[in-house]
């Protein structure tokens, strides 16, 4: 599990984390902690996100092809 310092938003769930550089996906943002109501998360995020390793991704998928 990637403890990102950016900030992300209610609803960028799913999206990928990538290198700038070179545009490889390394995660994709699952979780983004929220300090108050949800409401209150654009305007006072936590700046706290969390991600999951591409690679455990793609086993997850690489999985629900042989099932």
């Amino acid at each position: 599990m990637f403890q990102l310092d950016g900030t992300a938003y209610p609803g960028n769930s799913g999206g990928p984390l990538f290198d700038p550089d070179t545009g490889d996906v390394l995660g994709i943002v699952n979780m983004v902690l929220i300090k108050g109501s949800r409401e209150s998360a654009l305007t006072n995020p936590s700046g706290i996100t969390y991600a999951i390793p591409s690679a455990f991704v793609l086993q997850l998928l690489q999985r629900s092809k042989t099932n």
